[in-house]
């Protein structure tokens, strides 16, 4: 290691010097000049960089030795150790001030010169390390992000790094020295108190203190920054406090992007309204109200756009986005300003009214936003109508959950729906009841399927002129253990709901199909019977409608053309372009197309022969009222003429006596069925009608 040491002789005694050298040399030293003035040392340190300097303070030249040594410290930062025969009191003076490694006078043995080098060297080399640790910790410190300012026990501050001072407004220089409580003034960014206090007692204290409250700092400027904050004790090697170091940062950008995010997760893009979540955060707080105050009373509003669906796809969603934004802006305007009001999605509304008086004030609400909504609206040059279907929950009625008033309230407004639509309905006991066995329902409904409860029944198509049987209708028909015949108007819904209408909807295709099959095998000596199979809207829909269908008839033996899929208008509104594309499949497969309910919708006569339909079924509410009601006598009627006019075969359901058998005859409706003829039965029981 010696061998790297190089150390610079200077020495005005020449014999001296070469003695000195020999020495140095001899103790593994590298000594490649000798030196005798002060100006020549400085310059040969410039150009040899040696480790160590051995300087004598009388030499030749203007300059003596503590004036080099002096320069060198300061240019150079290399150890001088002075090796000289005077040690006056003026001289050690001198010398102190430059802060020399070494002194030794001469006369000095080897040994003393060997450890005063070897201390020399290690005194620089450890200070050279705090040196270079300094300046690293420095350079840490002033490129951090945070603001660093430390202090003593007392809290008088002894360095502040630039971002301190950007954010204090004082710079590290007129800080030094002063209170932290002048520099730093932070308060609770809600209460506004003064949190200066509990910094002061940390730093006296010597404990480790973390603000978890919202914090502003307010600078000098009087500028008011969030910030958060710690505070550490600085320890000394006996472990005891020597102040504090406090560590902050300014947190504007955070907040503003935790605002935003919270702003995002609670509120709908499209609208600026709240989302459900926003909504059921805010249902919360007057919940725990209600538990606090049961004087305190709110009510939530359900809402449904009636037709939005249709809108949308005729219009676009454009027009169907618009349309949503207007109707914000019009529930907005409907309540009062306390009041909640928030998109659940799609066509979902939710409004929070709080604070109510009575039943009446929620009755003229609901009657306000009702009337708001129902005004025409214009939307890039198009008249725009739609009505709302409003469910409406009391909190009166007592909920350990939110999300049942939420479940209620939608309860509440599918009730309005079914009811008419364009109304509203408050949410009951017997709705609730209702809710109970509807559950109850689809439990029972899964397994039903799995035990095969379900039978098909099938009510016979009767050409009206000779009362011939032309063909049969499959009509499903749950027979429950417990509760008998269950109405399909009270399980089909269900059924749709839950998804269950597929596998149901193919079921009674694959035993309607098998059955009508040996019927007509069994009665050659008579025209095959067709039959009429319902399938759900939710059936054309399915990728794979044409391939079951095909597979059933295939699995079965029935012919195709002796099989025809009923179908409702809502089928066609859902999705018009794919069960168009199902459609025109089935037809070119041979199997025929009945519309079902024909003129309870909204009976676009574009219907008829955009989906070549074979049949057209005209509902038994007019059947029914056509001999009592002109209007509807006409509706029949023209329904008859005009599936004449297209050579589509009408059927009228719902024949109960001879006078509507009558009425159809003279008409010159060919089909029809109803009980006149034969209710729905079972397989086994069809036989009598053969």
């Amino acid at each position: 290691m010696n061998e790297q040491i190089i150390i610079l002789v200077v020495e005005d005694e020449r014999l001296v010097a070469r003695d000195l050298q020999a020495t140095l040399e001899d103790m593994g030293y590298r000594i490649p000049e000798i030196t005798d003035q002060g100006e020549l040392a400085i310059q040969k340190v410039a150009e040899i960089k040696p480790n160590l300097v051995l300087m004598d303070i009388r030499l030749a030249g203007e300059m003596d030795g503590i004036e080099a040594a002096e320069i060198i410290k300061n240019n150079y930062n290399i150890p001088v150790i002075y090796v000289t025969a005077h040690a006056d009191e003026n001289t050690l003076a001198r010398a102190k001030l430059t802060e020399p490694y070494g002194y030794l006078v001469k006369p000095f043995d080897e040994r003393d010169l060997k450890t005063t080098i070897e201390i020399a060297l290690y005194k620089h080399q450890i200070e050279q390390q705090l040196r270079d640790q300094s300046q690293w910790l420095s350079t840490i410190l002033d490129s951090i992000a945070d603001g660093v300012i430390a202090t003593d026990k007392m809290g008088k501050i002894n360095f502040m790094n630039p971002v301190a001072e950007q954010l204090t407004g004082w710079s590290c220089q007129e800080a030094i020295g002063k209170d932290i409580r002048d520099i730093f003034n932070i308060i609770h960014e809600e209460s506004r108190h003064s949190l200066q206090r509990l910094i002061l007692k940390a730093i006296e204290q010597g404990q480790t203190l973390k603000l978890t409250e919202p914090i502003l700092l307010l600078s000098k400027n009087n500028r008011e920054i969030p910030i958060d904050d710690s505070i550490a004790p600085i320890f000394d090697s006996k472990k005891q406090s020597q102040g504090s170091v406090l560590i902050f940062r300014d947190i504007t950008h955070q907040k503003i992007a935790t605002e935003n995010l919270k702003y995002q997760a609670f509120h709908d893009p499209l609208t600026g309204l709240l989302n459900r979540n926003g909504f059921l955060q805010r249902l919360n707080q007057a919940d725990q109200e209600y538990l606090i105050n049961p004087d305190f009373n709110f009510a939530i509003f359900f809402l449904d756009l009636d037709r939005f669906k249709v809108i949308n796809d005729s219009l676009g969603h454009q027009v169907g986005d618009q349309l949503l934004r207007i109707i914000a802006n019009k529930l907005i305007q409907s309540v009062r300003n306390v009041d909640e009001v928030a998109r659940f999605g799609g066509d979902e509304f939710a409004i929070l009214i709080e604070n109510l008086r009575d039943l009446n004030e929620i009755c003229q609400i609901a009657q306000r936003i009702r009337h708001e909504i129902i005004k025409p609206i214009y939307i890039n040059e198009h008249e725009v109508f739609t009505n709302v279907s409003i469910g409406i929950v009391l909190s009166s009625i007592g909920y350990d959950q939110v999300d049942d008033l939420i479940r209620d309230a939608d309860i509440a407004m599918y009730r309005a729906k079914t009811l008419g639509r364009g109304r509203y309905e408050i949410f009951n006991a017997t709705m609730r009841e209702r809710v109970r066995l509807i559950q109850q329902l689809e439990s029972d409904l899964q397994r039903a399927l799995e035990r095969n409860e379900f039978q098909v029944y099938y009510q016979p198509i009767v050409n009206l002129s000779n009362r011939e049987i032309n063909g049969f209708e499959a009509l499903v028909r749950w027979n429950h253990p417990e509760r008998g015949l269950v109405s399909p108007g009270d399980f089909i819904p269900i059924a749709e709901e839950t998804g269950l209408i597929t596998l149901l909807d193919w079921k009674v295709m694959r035993d309607a199909c098998q059955q009508v099959y040996r019927w007509n095998e069994n009665l050659k000596n008579r025209p095959p019977f067709v039959l009429s199979v319902n399938l759900s809207a939710r059936q054309f829909i399915q990728a794979n409608l044409v391939e079951q269908i095909t597979k059933i008839l295939n699995d079965t033996g029935l012919e195709r053309q002796y099989l025809k899929i009923e179908m409702t208008e809502t089928a066609l509104l859902e999705n018009p372009e794919g069960v168009a594309e199902s459609i025109s499949q089935l037809k070119s497969l041979g199997i025929g197309l009945s519309l079902d309910d024909f003129g309870t919708g909204y009976s676009s006569l574009s219907y008829l022969h955009r989906f070549s339909v074979d049949n057209l079924k005209i509902d038994l509410s007019f059947v029914r009222s056509m001999n009592s009601e002109p209007q509807s006598f006409e509706i029949v009627r023209t329904m008859i003429v005009l599936a004449h006019a297209l050579n589509i075969y009408a059927i009228a359901e719902g024949i109960e006596t001879p006078d509507q058998l009558n009425t159809l005859q003279h008409l010159n409706c060919p089909l029809g069925q109803g009980y006149y003829f034969s209710p729905p039965l079972p397989a086994e029981n069809i036989k009598t009608l053969f």
